[in-house]
């Protein structure tokens, strides 16, 4: 099949909106699987992950490769936790069409529906709606549809309703063929993609379903258009319009790739040439690394060679396979808008572009940022020999996933979007025979002082040989926030050689580094040397490096010293129903608000908030939210931290030392 015939997409939406089950149904529809899985029984198709059949949920984007009486069909199913969303989101690079499942209920769309709406009209994909979850009780059809119109704009316009809620729900109507508002608007939506079909309705008055069919796919791939269903897949009622629909009317993977702007394909270059992207990346215990491609451009055949982007060398695609659930189908070639998986190439990271020729920059997914943090250790000398290897395979799995070393704490931190999305890591790491334990990253506190003080220290050691002798005479003062360290030679007479007084700021950098009164880097600080003595014989570098240190650590002391705390600015968007519960919790958190904004029944607090009250702040927030909350935060400037807390931080940096 060409990519005419070939339709790539992706479901995106909360984790109860029914996403997997719908995938299931729809690949029973054609055949793709002789019976129906249940997430419940751990049997579905898509969750074959021990986790997800433990959990019950999606945790990582499965594809199922259909072939269709009239095309071919790749969908995506992805994790509809907000910290699993990495997969949702880079699953995009290989769609055309995002299918936004939305769970009928009262209180309103979720959050994460209307992120991965708004992401995929970014990225240009075309846009269809599935409403699900309508055999609740007390819904109200109108009000459901009323809410999603409203968030997501008026191009939403139902394509097949239900004839009920609860369990009045038995059937769908499909409205292109029925007479009334509801068709009205439909025509509307497509027409407007086509000027000379505009121009024919706006004389005629009418239009003919096929003549309304033939121009959806168009209408969908720019945007004016965006179906809506109404879908119940438990007990399959409308999958089979919606799956007819997707096979005959979603825009085909040529159709988007015409639409769509990709910044991999360059302007002349020849058909021939292969361009294919890597969306996804997940490690087999058998295969090693398996990785996900959308080929954007050319044929790709079980022997090519595609350029590496990372060795700069050509690589076979091993193992070149379509991909149902968890089995890989063997293929000896692949197409135009085809999605593929090939086998134990480790360089690989999502984003790369591979090409059979020239040059292609890597595609950067917008992803959000880690701001979860773990501080990590090997359990024992086997962990800590594989570790490191083990967390950058994790690295190259989930874009959203980092480690990195602190040199300021000395510790290995890992990050990620949430406790429960780091949580879920870190059991991959343990069945991969990995255990490590782990806590809460250490603060990184600075120390200042705020009056100028002087510090004195004697270092005199005799052992029977040569002994060791210096002292130092210093000033301290303080600087403004920011001005950095100055070490000033003020030494007059000779009182402290030439050749010892580099030894001195060494000294006293090293100690500055290593803090005073809680074991944290002192910054803003300008020290003078004016004066000290010295032995023929017993000094030297060392000594003076000694004395240097603990001078400084005399004069900090009398110079009321303060520690310095990271202040973060933060975005919190919550549905308006925890406006007052979110803004009073951060405000008991020592945090300012700086403003508010609204987008429509979300609301967005801007503050400002101690980095130390934010550490467990992911997993607080979706508590207080029922999963609906979100956050980003950045690192702003360094405030003095309270007395009462200085006090305990100074005296927990005691305590560690001690055990030390």
């Amino acid at each position: 099949m060409s990519a005419k015939d070939i339709h790539n997409i992706t479901f995106l939406g909360s984790s109860d909106a029914g996403k997997t089950t719908l995938v299931e149904r729809v690949a029973y529809h054609f055949k793709a699987i002789d019976r129906v899985g249940s997430v419940e029984e751990g049997t579905s198709l898509c969750d074959f992950l021990p986790d997800e059949k433990e959990k019950q949920h999606s945790l990582a984007a499965a594809v199922v490769h259909l072939e269709a009486p009239h095309g071919k069909l790749n969908l995506i199913d992805t994790p509809g936790y907000p910290d699993f969303c990495a997969d949702a989101i880079t699953s995009m690079g290989a769609a055309g069409t995002a299918v936004i499942v939305v769970p009928a209920r009262d209180t309103g769309v979720p959050f994460h529906a209307l992120q991965m709406w708004k992401q995929a009209g970014d990225l240009g994909l075309a846009r269809a709606v599935v409403v699900t979850r309508l055999d609740g009780d007390n819904l109200h059809l109108d009000a459901v549809i009323e809410n999603i119109r409203t968030l997501f704009g008026q191009r939403v316009v139902p394509f097949t309703l239900a004839n009920g809620t609860g369990s009045d729900f038995t059937k769908v109507v499909v409205v292109e063929q029925e007479a009334g508002e509801d068709r009205e608007h439909l025509v509307d939506a497509v027409v407007e993609a086509n000027d000379e079909l505009m121009e024919k309705y706006l004389e005629e008055g009418v239009i003919s379903n096929e003549a309304l069919e033939a121009a959806i796919p168009l209408a969908m791939a720019k945007g004016t258009f965006a179906p809506l269903f109404c879908v119940d897949p438990v007990r399959n009622i409308g999958v089979d319009e919606f799956g007819e629909f997707m096979v005959r009317d979603f825009p085909s993977a040529a159709m988007q790739l015409a639409v769509m702007h990709s910044e991999n394909l360059a302007s002349g270059a020849p058909e021939e040439r292969v361009v294919a992207r890597v969306w996804k990346v997940m490690t087999d215990k058998h295969l090693g690394q398996i990785s996900y491609l959308r080929i954007l451009q050319g044929t790709v055949t079980s022997d090519a060679q595609l350029l590496d982007p990372h060795t700069r060398k050509y690589i076979k695609m091993n193992g070149l396979s379509f991909i149902i659930g968890e089995k890989l189908v063997g293929t000896k070639s692949a197409g135009p808008g085809d999605i593929i998986a090939v086998t134990r190439i480790d360089d690989l990271r999502v984003g790369d572009v591979l090409v059979s020729e020239g040059e292609a920059s890597a595609h950067h997914f917008p992803l959000p940022k880690p701001y979860t943090a773990l501080a990590i250790v090997p359990k024992d000398r086997s962990a800590e020999q594989k570790i490191g290897q083990e967390l950058h395979k994790l690295e190259r799995e989930d874009p959203c996933f980092r480690m990195r070393h602190d040199s300021t704490t000395h510790e290995t931190i890992i990050e990620g979007l949430s406790e429960l999305h780091l949580r879920g890591l870190l059991r991959r790491l343990e069945a991969r025979g990995v255990e490590a334990e782990t806590h809460l990253p250490k603060i990184a506190y600075k120390e200042t002082i705020t009056q100028a003080s002087e510090g004195h220290f004697r270092h005199k050691k005799q052992t029977g040989g040569k002994g060791q002798f210096a002292e130092c005479y210093i000033r301290l003062i303080p600087g403004e926030r920011g001005s950095g360290f100055q070490f000033v030679d003020k030494v007059v007479g000779g009182s402290v050689p030439r050749q010892f007084i580099p030894a001195v700021g060494k000294g006293v950098e090293e100690q500055m580094l290593k803090g005073v009164i809680a074991g944290s880097n002192v910054i803003d600080l300008e020290v003078q040397l004016y004066d000290g003595k010295f032995h023929a014989v017993d000094s030297d570098e060392h000594s003076f490096k000694m004395a240097g240190a603990r001078a400084l650590m005399d004069g900090f002391t009398k110079a009321h010293p303060i520690l310095l705390e990271p202040i973060m600015t933060v975005a919190i968007t919550v549905p308006s129903r925890y406006f007052g519960d979110v803004s009073g919790d951060l405000s008991s958190r020592r945090g300012q608000i700086m403003g508010m904004t609204t987008d429509g029944d979300f609301q967005t607090i801007e503050g400002q908030v101690p980095q130390a009250e934010l550490q467990t702040y992911s997993t607080l927030l979706r508590a207080m939210t029922h999963g609906e909350g979100s956050f980003t935060m950045n690192f702003l400037r360094y405030d003095q931290v309270p007395s009462h807390l200085q006090t305990e931080i100074m005296a927990a940096q005691g305590e560690a030392v001690a055990h030390d």
